[in-house]
């Protein structure tokens, strides 16, 4: 997240508090207030992910390269779904959104498309981890608000009932603020209690730490036996994957 910029061109309130859609240039992005950029989209090409920290979670797919069912908490303005949805035809994204007007804003202002392969639900992320009984191929976990990432992210609740829906070989993401540390104690502490060593991190420039949580135990991670993944997600996806591998690590 950054310092918010550009014109404002949509204003919505509910009853957590402000939603802005603000334009710069050939971008648009969405902000909860003062706090910065919450999503942020190129309008030429939507399903390019713009943010570093989303493509760090996009190396996700490195590990489930060819995955069915995907679980997504927390939509934002819906970039990670474009660039799902752009990668591959046959996977089928679950999210779940708390606030409906931040799935109406998505619509509306960030072109997140209608899709036979995209099911929204708006509900609270843990009564829906709670209920649902789908196994998972990949979980990709991002909650935030104005005041940034939520903790609930973390906790050992939360991360059980993420853990009981992957499938054998799945994979859950966390998007996580670390004020560029490098290494987040207690997400150290609770996923090293829940998968063991069995989960990698990915530092980012802006912040954030995005952790990789393995269930059916941690694969090989060294560049070189990622590098035909990385190449197929630079040519689906445009961004320089390679240059993340780098940056995955053990904790």
């Amino acid at each position: 997240m950054s310092n918010t910029q550009g014109t404002e061109i949509a204003r919505y309130f509910d009853e957590y508090g402000p939603i802005y859609v603000y334009e710069d240039g050939l971008f648009r992005y969405l902000s909860f207030g003062t706090g910065g950029e919450q999503s942020r989209i190129e309008l030429n090409r939507p399903e390019y992910p713009v943010y570093q920290y989303m493509q760090a979670m996009l190396l996700g797919l490195l590990y489930q390269p060819r995955p069915q069912q995907v679980l997504m908490l927390g939509l934002g303005g819906g970039s990670l779904v474009q660039a799902l949805l752009s990668y591959s035809d046959h996977v089928m994204i679950n999210v779940v959104e708390l606030r409906p007007q931040v799935v109406a804003t998505a619509i509306k202002h960030f072109m997140l498309p209608v899709s036979d392969q995209l099911i929204i639900t708006v509900d609270d992320a843990l009564a829906h981890l709670q209920q649902a009984t789908e196994p998972q191929d990949l979980i990709f976990t991002d909650l935030c608000t104005d005041a940034g990432m939520q903790h609930q992210q973390l906790h050992q609740e939360y991360l059980q009932a993420c853990y009981r829906l992957l499938n054998d070989q799945g994979v859950l993401v966390l998007n996580l603020w670390d004020e560029g540390q490098g290494f987040h104690p207690l997400a150290n502490q609770q996923l090293t209690e829940l998968f063991g060593k069995n989960w990698l991190c990915c530092t980012v420039d802006s912040g954030n730490l995005v952790a990789f949580a393995f269930r059916g135990g941690k694969p090989e991670s060294n560049p070189r036996s990622l590098l035909n993944g990385a190449k197929k997600l630079e040519k689906k996806l445009g961004f320089p994957a390679r240059k993340l591998l780098n940056r995955l690590k053990e904790i």
